[in-house]
């Protein structure tokens, strides 16, 4: 498959995981030039760690080359566009923006011990927890150097930098709270700002600075941005307990036998506070675990977790959309639209 058919084929993908794929794509492929910048953000990414050392270099690349939906740096190209630019001008953003969203992937991939990522085997399985985590550093102080060298470097940098730092404490919080099953829907919310959101934001943000504009559309792409961010974390979640298995690439139930609680177990906890006991045998060893999870599975769709937490991902994207309604209309933010739509109302 030459470049330009994988670039094809990666926005096919990214808008039928939708439940309205066709007008993705059409929003899509209406989009001018759209193609091309995608070509020039894949080979950009892969020059990005061109002068890294060989194992971080063989680590990052394993990853980053390995496909994934680039819905962040989707995101910086469209609201660029969208804000007057050049799309061309947000590519650099749109790299860093997919270089700390791997680096996110690395690291969680060593915290959760995950054996794949993207249908291969993770970094850690390949080059050993240090070498994935130190990848995932190389990668995170690269973005920096990237947006540092950029002509909006004094708009976008500062806050890419308190992105970073919302990623960690997000990452701290749900670590502090695994396993314990006691997390609150106050506290799941904020690891998912914190972890998802907050990048999905910058993305959005940035692409808006490297179209030269301040003020207030970029502080409106940044609540856009978080607001698609939290209801495509929701939606993923849901998706843990109500999908298709063969369609969500995983089994049901990952997230509860990895100790995560998130809106749905939550729910259904706060309706059954009996599963919480079982649960605590989950994490003690004392219960079998998949036996655990088709029950907690069961509780989930019995007292609506599902239903909560795709009514829930709604609301973030009507706030997301009312958002986007300050950016100038037109092909690219007809896209963004429907894209963000088409992301987070993904059929089960």
């Amino acid at each position: 498959m030459s470049n330009e058919q994988a670039i094809l084929a990666q926005l096919d993908a990214t808008a039928e995981r939708g439940i309205r794929p066709e007008r993705a794509k059409a929003a899509l492929a209406d989009v001018p030039a759209l193609p091309d910048t995608l070509l020039a953000l894949e080979e950009q990414l892969t020059r990005a760690t061109h002068d890294a050392e060989e194992k971080l270099q063989g680590a990052a690349r394993h990853l980053v080359s390995s496909g994934g939906k680039r819905i962040r740096p989707m995101v910086t190209l469209l609201a660029c566009g969208a804000c007057g630019g050049e799309m061309r001008t947000a590519v650099p953003y749109a790299v860093a923006a997919e270089l700390t969203h791997s680096a996110t992937l690395l690291h969680d991939d060593v915290i959760d011990d995950g054996p794949i990522r993207r249908g291969q085997p993770a970094s850690r399985v390949i080059w050993g927890n240090a070498v994935s985590v130190l990848s995932g550093d190389w990668l995170l102080t690269r973005a920096l150097e990237i947006v540092s060298a950029q002509p909006a470097s004094h708009a976008a940098l500062g806050p890419l930098l308190a992105t970073m730092r919302r990623l960690v404490e997000g990452e701290v919080l749900q670590l502090s709270l695994r396993g314990t099953f006691a997390a609150s829907e106050r506290d799941y919310l904020a690891v998912v700002i914190g972890k998802t959101a907050s990048l999905f934001g910058w993305a959005a943000a940035a692409g808006a600075w490297a179209a030269g504009v301040e003020g207030r559309i970029p502080e409106a792409l940044v609540r856009f941005g978080e607001g698609i961010g939290i209801a495509f974390q929701l939606v993923d979640d849901a998706l843990d307990y109500a999908a298709d298995p063969g369609l969500l690439g995983k089994r049901l139930g990952t997230d509860l036998l990895e100790g995560k609680a998130t809106l749905p177990l939550i729910r259904a906890c706060a309706a059954e506070p009996g599963l919480r006991e079982r649960l605590r045998a989950l994490v003690d060893g004392a219960a079998d675990g998949d036996a655990v999870a088709g029950e907690v599975i069961s509780a989930v769709n019995r007292v609506g977790g599902v239903d909560a937490a795709r009514a829930m991902a709604r609301e973030h994207t009507r706030a997301a959309m009312a958002a986007l309604e300050e950016v100038p209309d037109g092909a690219h933010r007809r896209a963004l639209h429907e894209a963000a739509v088409s992301l987070t109302e993904r059929a089960f």
